[in-house]
C-alpha cells in the first residue's frame, strides 16, 4: 500500500536505483539531467558495497535537481528500491533502471499527451536497443503497427494482446512514464502484487485497466541488453514465466479482465508451451540445475493437460 505523500503537479520524479555499476549508472544519469523537459527532480539511491558512485555523484550534487541517498544499509534490491516512495514528489513517475538510458524529449512529449489527451494511464515507446559499451542495436521488436508519431491504444485491447501473447509490449520500467495517482501497487520494493520478474506487466496491466496507453512510434529511451542482467539469468527467466501463468490463471482469467473468452486463456498457454518447446531444456540443460526447474517443469505439465482437455472437449 502506497504511503501518502504531498505531489507537486507537473513534476516528474526521475527514480535511479544503482548497484555497482557506476560507468553505466552516470550514463543514465546524464541522460536524466539531459531531459528537455525543465520540471524534474532525480532521486538517486545506491547500495552498492563499494564508493566508485558515491565519488561520481560528488559533481553532480550542486544541481538542485539532484537528490542522492548513500543507501549502505540496504542488503538487497528490495531495500535500496523503499527510500523512493517518500522520496518522490511527483505526479509523474518514470523509474530509470541505472544501465539504461532516457532520449533528450522523452519527457517533454510524454507529458504533453497526459496533458492534451483525455483517459490516458499510460505512455511509452518503442525502445531502442544498446549494447554493454552503449552502441545502438536496433529497436525492440513489436507486432504493434502504427502510423504518425504515436497512437492511442485503448487499454482492455492492448491488455488482451500482451496477455494473449505473453508479450510485454508496454517495456520494461524506464520506458513508460504514469502518474503516481494511478497506479496503487507500486514498484517500491522492486515488485508489484507479489510480481518479481514481471512486476513492470502487473504495473502496466493495472494501469490498463484503468485507461488507454499511448505508444510513440519512434523510441524515445535505449534498453541496453548485456550480460550482467538479471534478466538473463536462467532462474530468473524460469520464475518469469511461472509468474506470466499466475497472473492470467489467478488473476486476470478469474475476474474476466482483458482474458474475457476462453480462447484469449488458451492463447497464453500456446504461447508458454512454444517458448517452452524453443529454449527448455532441449537447448540448453542448465535450466535442469535451476531452483525453479521441477515447479517450472510441473506447471507445463499442467498447462499442456489444459490444452489437451480443451481439444478432448472440442471433438
Amino acid at each position: 500500500m502506497t504511503e501518502h505523500v504531498e505531489t507537486i503537479p507537473g513534476l516528474v520524479s526521475i527514480m535511479i536505483p544503482t548497484y555497482e555499476r557506476p560507468r553505466m549508472f552516470e550514463e543514465a544519469l546524464k541522460s536524466a539531467l539531459a531531459q528537455t523537459y525543465p520540471h524534474v527532480e532525480i532521486i538517486v539511491c545506491d547500495n552498492s558495497r563499494d564508493e566508485r558512485t558515491a565519488e561520481l555523484m560528488e559533481k553532480y550534487l550542486a544541481d538542485p535537481r539532484v537528490k542522492y541517498v548513500r543507501n549502505r544499509e540496504a542488503k538487497s534490491k528490495e531495500e535500496n528500491f523503499m527510500p523512493f516512495e517518500h522520496l518522490a514528489h511527483g505526479e509523474y513517475l518514470q523509474w530509470l533502471m541505472d544501465d539504461d538510458v532516457l532520449l533528450p524529449d522523452k519527457l517533454r512529449l510524454m507529458v504533453a499527451c497526459f496533458e492534451q489527451i483525455p483517459g490516458i494511464t499510460l505512455v511509452t515507446s518503442r525502445r531502442g536497443v544498446i549494447d554493454g559499451e552503449g552502441k545502438y542495436l536496433g529497436q525492440k521488436s513489436t507486432e504493434i503497427e502504427m502510423e504518425g508519431q504515436y497512437a492511442v491504444f485503448e487499454g482492455p485491447d492492448l491488455g488482451k494482446h500482451m496477455l494473449r501473447n505473453f508479450a510485454n509490449f508496454v517495456g520494461e520500467p524506464s520506458a513508460a512514464l504514469f502518474r503516481r495517482r494511478d497506479l496503487l501497487h507500486h514498484y517500491w520494493k522492486a515488485q508489484s502484487r507479489g510480481y518479481y520478474t514481471i512486476s513492470d506487466v502487473a504495473m502496466w496491466l493495472e494501469l490498463l485497466e484503468k485507461g488507454d496507453c499511448v505508444v510513440f512510434r519512434d523510441p524515445l529511451s535505449y534498453y541496453r541488453w548485456h550480460g550482467a542482467q538479471e534478466g538473463q539469468q536462467k532462474d530468473v527467466i524460469l520464475l518469469s514465466r511461472l509468474e506470466w501463468f499466475r497472473l492470467a490463471t489467478e488473476d486476470y482469467s478469474v475476474r474476466h479482465v482483458f482474458l474475457r473468452e476462453r480462447e484469449d486463456f488458451v492463447s497464453l498457454l500456446r504461447a508458454l508451451c512454444r517458448e517452452y518447446d524453443r529454449v527448455e531444456p532441449h537447448r540448453d540443460p542448465e535450466f535442469l540445475e535451476c531452483s525453479h526447474w521441477k515447479e517450472y517443469a510441473r506447471t507445463m505439465w499442467k498447462i499442456r493437460r489444459i490444452l489437451a482437455e480443451g481439444e478432448d472437449a472440442a471433438t
